[in-house]
């Protein structure tokens, strides 16, 4: 069936302020693009856009699919400002599972900065318990978890992580990053079918705000990695449509590339490794060259430099790219040693994730390799009120610098990393373009305009995963992918983006949402 859509805003997004009048599509692909006058006569049936905006569909670069859908469907935490407010919701958590696993805690919204501790988790719930804190690099459990999972006082600290202790050397309940994965896998009973229900209802959630497809991280979290794989596999696109460009995790990665595992056409392809080098800003475990404000603390290694190598060598026999989670600066270094050490294979590229603070040393070396970033506009309004303290003023002037990232030469795509932000694309374009959630502007200077920002979710995603050829422009010969807002979001004012809705997403042709 041939279907010409017309009468809108149609941008192509090829280059600034292009626009064409009407767009054909055949078989899941565009088959052509032009004026409504010279197309109608192939069309077989016609959609009138009646003014509204298309743009190719988003992507969100970097996210973790299963576990937003599980949060979509359990307690969190997020946006919870009273501390009884908070013990109560944990308390009155009636899920029918041995462990609990709630989501969103996040001190930095609590009076003086409140972090609730194991006695207090005791009192509310005997049952195994863990309170992820909003980033998924820490939490606190209860007795009861510790007990499950066979922690106790003289436990050891496993490397990359740790048990927080008091003065006394008592556990405190706060694990941090690889003490924290452990004990989340402790909490794991799901299957494939339990999988199943969280990406069906997080696709529904994406493709109501414009996505048809993300990369996504979740193969090392769920029992293993053919639980979460099967579930994918049966949930798209036989059950859905959508785009998946699955992130190996280290863990798993040799074992899935040994496997020799079938991609779906063009619904499932596998990514790089996924590589963790350090923790994050609000638990104070971003790896930094020097120590947070007032402390001796400068964050935490995940990987020494040798075994950081070992796994970028690891990547290298299978001609791979590498994707590393790094926000310290001491972390990128180590991140940009390896691989100027292991460059990747010619025409490939290796991917940054979060490159959160910089220097005009990383900057230049990152300018200088093969390299892509994933950025989370939302990141910046989430830290930078608070950032400062613990940082400094010298080290906060390079964060979130995503203006002098592109004019260094570096390309970037943008994210949510959700569940830890809300995916919602017309906040990422507002952040991107403002610098500000409506109260302070953070070095307005790095604001871009919102042709680049649309360009974060469309183009320059597609260009992360090499499907530039495919995907991310409206031109003959690419997906019949798109998104149509109510507004004219590459001409409105700016605080208009949050009042403007997604109000119909197409794939392979197909309208997937309509509002």
């Amino acid at each position: 069936m041939r279907t010409l859509y017309y009468n809108g805003n149609i941008y192509t997004m090829k280059e600034q302020n292009e626009k064409v009048e009407a767009v054909l599509v055949e078989d899941g692909y565009i088959k052509s693009v032009g004026t409504y006058e010279t197309l109608k006569d192939e069309a077989e049936q016609t959609v009138d856009l009646n003014g509204r905006t298309m743009l190719p569909a988003f992507t969100d670069v970097h996210m973790h699919m299963v576990m937003l859908g599980k949060m979509l469907d359990t307690l969190s935490l997020e946006g919870m400002t009273d501390v009884d407010e908070v013990k109560s919701a944990i308390k009155n958590n009636t899920g029918m599972l041995a462990w609990d696993f709630i989501h969103g805690y996040n001190e930095k919204h609590l009076p003086n900065e409140y972090k609730i501790s194991i006695h207090e988790l005791d009192e509310i719930t005997d049952k195994p318990t863990v309170v992820a804190r909003i980033d998924y690099h820490a939490g606190v459990v209860n007795s009861k978890a510790l007990e499950a999972a066979g922690i106790d006082k003289n436990t050891p600290d496993p490397e990359g992580g740790y048990y927080e202790r008091d003065e006394k050397g008592e556990l405190t309940g706060w694990v941090y990053d690889s003490a924290f994965s452990y004990l989340r896998a402790k909490s794991v009973t799901d299957t494939t079918d339990s999988i199943k229900v969280n990406l069906e209802r997080v696709i529904d959630h994406l493709t109501s705000h414009g996505f048809a497809s993300v990369h996504t991280e979740d193969m090392a979290y769920y029992n293993d990695y053919k639980t979460v794989l099967d579930a994918f596999y049966q949930t798209i696109p036989e059950n859905k449509k959508f785009r998946v460009n699955l992130l190996r995790h280290e863990e798993v990665y040799e074992e899935m590339k040994q496997a020799n595992l079938e991609e779906k056409d063009e619904w499932i392809h596998f990514g790089a490794m996924k590589i963790f080098q350090d923790g994050t800003f609000g638990s104070e475990t971003a790896l930094m060259n020097e120590p947070y404000v007032g402390t001796d603390n400068t964050g935490l290694q995940i990987h020494t430099q040798e075994n950081l190598e070992k796994l970028v060598q690891r990547a290298r026999k299978y001609d791979d790219e590498i994707a590393v989670h790094f926000i310290g600066d001491k972390a990128a270094e180590m991140v940009l040693t390896a691989i100027e050490k292991y460059p990747v294979a010619a025409g490939k590229h290796d991917r940054m994730i979060h490159c959160s603070v910089l220097s005009e040393d990383i900057l230049d070396r990152m300018a200088k390799l093969p390299v892509i970033c994933d950025i989370q506009p939302p990141f910046l309004t989430s830290d930078l009120p608070w950032a400062a303290e613990i940082l400094g003023k010298e080290r906060a002037k390079y964060l979130y610098i995503f203006k002098t990232m592109i004019d260094r030469g570096l390309h970037l795509g943008a994210s949510s990393d959700a569940p830890i932000e809300s995916v919602d694309p017309l906040k990422g374009l507002h952040i991107l373009t403002t610098r500000s959630d409506g109260g302070v502007v953070y070095n307005p200077e790095e604001r871009l305009t919102r042709f680049n920002a649309v360009e974060l979710y469309t183009k320059n995603a597609a260009k992360i995963v090499h499907k530039e050829h495919i995907q991310g422009i409206i031109e003959a010969g690419y997906y019949a992918d798109f998104t149509i807002f109510d507004k004219d979001i590459m001409t409105i004012e700016d605080d208009a983006l949050l009042e403007t809705s997604c109000v119909e997403t197409i794939i392979d042709g197909t309208t997937v949402f309509k509002k």
